[in-house]
Parts: C-alpha cells; structure tokens; sequence
C-alpha cells in the first residue's frame, strides 16, 4: 500500500524527520521548547483570546501545526492531514501566585514539557502551548512553545514567536475580544518538501569509503576512538527527568562578548564552545578528553526546486557537525601556568574555523545524506542502549528575533529561552542559546537529572555567568 493510497495521508516523512518520529515511541526525544517574554502595554491586562486569535492565524499560514504523524515508530511513517484543531487541547493559561519564585517556575514547567510524550500524534498535531503569567497583574507574560522535532526546528521555532508578536500586534479589537476555538481545514494542506528533495547532497569517495568503514569494517581493524567525558553511558532505563536552567547575560554584557569575539576573530557560538569546554575541563579533573556538537541551519542551502510559496514556513532543515578537544587540550588548561584568556581565545577561534570551514563544503559530505540508508530504525536506537556517548555536549544557537523595535501600546519580546530535549541516546547536556535585539541573551541549559552530577551543572552555569561577567568589567576572562 502506498501512502498515496492509506486515508489522510498528505506525504512521506522525509529521513531527516523519520530520526525524530522513530526515537519519540521510545521517549528517547519528546520535544523541543522555546519561550517567549511578550512584554504587555503599559496599563493593559493579558487577553487570553487574543492569544488564541493569533495563534488561529499562525496555523492557518503554517501547515506543519496541522498535520499528524501516523505510523512514527516505522520507516513508513507519514504526515497525517487533520481536519479539525480543538486549540483548547493544545493551549493551556497558568498564573503563577506572587509568593512563589517564578523564574524557578518557568523553568520546571519547561522541564515538564520536554518530559511529556506526545499522544495520538496521528489525530492530533504535536505542539504545545503554555502560556505562564506572574500574579494577577502581570506585565509581560511567557509564552512556552514545545512541539514534536519531527514538525521543525529551532529555527522555526524562533519564526513562531517573531510570527507570533506580529499577529499579537496586528489584530483588530474586535479579534482581541474574541476568537474560535475550533478551527476547520477541510482540505489537506501542501507541506514544505522534505529535506532531502531540496538539499542538492553530494558525496565524496572518501566520504563513501569512511562511512561503509565504520559501518562493516571489522572492529580489530578499527582505531579506538579517543575516550571522553560523556556523562553516565546511555541507559534506556534511565528515568527521564529534565532539568533546565536559565543563564541570562545583559545587554551590556552582550555587547562586550560580541565585541571581543570581533576582536579575536570568532563568533558567540565558538566563543561558547571554548567557555563550555574551559569549564568543564577545570571542574571534572578525571575526563580525559571532550566532544561537542553544533546543529547547522541548511536553509541557506535550499535548491532551486524548492516550492517558494513554502520556503519560509515551519520545516525541519538541519544538520550537524562534531568538534574535539584532545587530551592535549585539557592538559593545556589544567596547567598551573595556563594562560586561561589565550587558551579560550585559541578555541574559540578555532571552532569558528571549523564551522565556517564546513558550512562552505555544505551540502556536500553530509552524514544526514546517509540516514535513507538506516531500515531499521528501531534496531538503530536499541543498539546504542548500554554504550558510551558520542558527545559531551551540544550547543545549538538559534541566533536573535527578528523583531521590531518596543513601540508605545504595542508588545514586544524581551527574552527567549530556548531548551533542546532530553537525548537520551545523545550527548548528556545542551546549551540553547537564544537572543532578542538589544537586549538578553539567554543560554537554556538542559540535561537528564542524575545522568550529570548536580554540582557539575551548577557549576558550569555559574562559570559561564563569570565568565561573561569578567570580560565585560575587567577585559579577561581569568580571575586575578
């Protein structure tokens, strides 16, 4: 049977999308979540209507918030078409009492969100929407997006909220006072190609060659790989508890790290890298070594033959790349005579570098190329349960919203938080970074409790909070 053939089916998941749907029937990846802080005009009260009058507009324009998946834990998984949403079974309104900390708040209703297993995904589209509040008067409220992977990325996620404040701003009173909350789509939409029917890959023979390598080559013949700090091996059974944790660096903080990054010839990205690793490297005294992870937006590798209408609409586009940090490098700044400044400096730049190097040979030699060739997706996960992570850490920046300037009786977005899942059969922590203009960055912390010791993930946010601080007081980074 074709999926041509099977009732409400729209289209094949494309490989990229089948990752995600196969690892979500194990828990292994629930969801990704980002929050936006819509700051309220002066002596306005929040409208949980014209939340839902804007929401109804952003699903009308966007098809992937109205599809389903049937069949996610198989390679025949597919886009399912749903004729009606119920926004009362995706939109829930929280008030926080003024008495209770509400920046923990926010971040264990996060928490929760990345633990949750989406139901009947084949019936009803998998996003989720919270909308938090501090007090009965509040003057901004929080708005918590969490969605499938399957239906997109970061990146169109930070489109949601930019969207999002647009539609906010744009309606009408008579909008703002009411709004449906059943919506029909009577006729299936059109979905963005998946990504590898408009991403032109092209592979190398030493690509070919090292890939059938590391998949069939005897393992005497092959070189061990260097051994790393991942956290606790993957564990299946692990329970799946996340914790999130939210860094906030000022605007003029901001500035003062853009500046040096400028300087020294790298970016915020690298420079967080080199930050994360500085860190880690100084407070775990028995890992040998580390590796990180950095998610690549490919829209700007998008053919010729993708549909424009859809270009722009919400879509999984992503690859990623892995970086090292040898031996050598953690002995250089456990040092007693470490140059801390020049050694984070020294990484930074190079994973600018390489970052830069590998977006230039993009989308040639790409390891999601590969992934049609996985047929058994479920054989795929099971055998990583038990063994050593492949990473230490992933660090995934969205970059800012693009957004207005604040003007006089309109909201604006003051901050973002965004969080990548739980991976269990990944790397054991991840830093979201997120930024709105001129104003915070926030760095969104998350990991699978007990998987990384507390102290380490205290101390690692309270490091790169220093860090960020020191270069914007004093122009280094060490302590004197």
């Amino acid at each position: 049977m074709t999926v041509d053939s099977l009732p409400n089916a729209i289209r094949p998941l494309g490989p990229i999308e089948i990752y995600s749907s196969s690892r979500h029937p194990l828990g292994l990846y629930r969801c990704v979540a980002v929050t936006g802080r819509y700051t309220l005009p002066q002596n306005s009260s929040p409208s949980n209507t014209a939340i839902l009058a804007a929401l109804s507009n952003i699903i009308t324009t966007h098809p992937m918030l109205r599809a389903g998946i049937a069949d996610e834990d198989t390679n025949n998984a597919h886009f399912t078409h749903i004729r009606e949403i119920n926004l009362n079974e995706h939109v829930e309104f929280r008030e926080i009492p003024d008495e209770e900390d509400y920046e923990k708040a926010l971040e264990d209703i996060q928490a929760w969100c990345h633990d949750q297993l989406w139901s009947n995904v084949e019936s009803r589209p998998p996003w989720r929407i919270i909308v938090l509040r501090p007090g009965s008067k509040p003057s901004f409220e929080d708005v918590i997006f969490s969605f499938h992977h399957s239906l997109m990325d970061g990146t169109s996620s930070k489109q949601f909220h930019e969207h999002l404040l647009a539609e906010l701003n744009a309606l009408s009173p008579e909008s703002s006072s009411k709004a449906e909350t059943i919506i029909s789509f009577p006729e299936p939409p059109s979905l963005p190609e998946p990504q590898d029917a408009i991403l032109a890959y092209t592979n190398s023979m030493s690509f070919w060659a090292a890939a059938l390598w590391n998949e069939l080559g005897p393992s005497f013949l092959k070189s061990a790989k260097p051994a790393i700090w991942a956290g606790k091996p993957i564990d299946f059974a692990h329970p799946h508890k996340a914790r999130v944790h939210a860094v906030d660096i000022s605007t003029p903080v901001v500035a003062s790290l853009l500046a040096g990054a400028r300087s020294h010839g790298t970016s915020i990205t690298g420079l967080l890298h080199a930050l994360i690793f500085a860190s880690l490297a100084t407070r775990i005294s028995d890992a040998p070594a580390f590796a990180s992870s950095t998610p690549i937006n490919m829209r700007p590798y998008m053919s010729s033959t993708a549909n424009p209408a859809l270009k722009d609409t919400y879509r999984v586009l992503i690859t990623t790349m892995t970086h090292q940090f040898a031996s050598s490098d953690v002995s250089a700044l456990r040092s007693p005579k470490a140059d801390l400044d020049a050694l984070i400096w020294h990484h930074a730049r190079k994973l600018k570098t390489q970052i830069k190097d590998r977006a230039a040979t993009l989308p040639a030699d790409d390891e999601t190329s590969l992934l049609p060739y996985i047929s058994d997706w479920a054989s795929h996960w099971s055998k990583k349960d038990g063994k050593e992570r492949d990473d230490s850490w992933e660090l995934s920046n969205i970059g800012r919203l693009s957004i207005p300037t604040p003007e006089e009786g309109k909201r604006s977005i003051s901050r973002v938080l965004f969080t990548n899942g739980i991976m269990v059969a990944g790397g054991p922590m991840s830093i979201s970074v997120a930024s709105v203009p001129n104003g915070a960055l926030t760095l969104g912390i998350s990991w699978n409790e007990d998987v990384v010791e507390e102290d380490i993930m205290a101390s690692l946010a309270e490091d790169l909070e220093g860090f960020a601080t020191r270069l914007h007081e004093t122009g280094k980074f060490a302590k004197d």
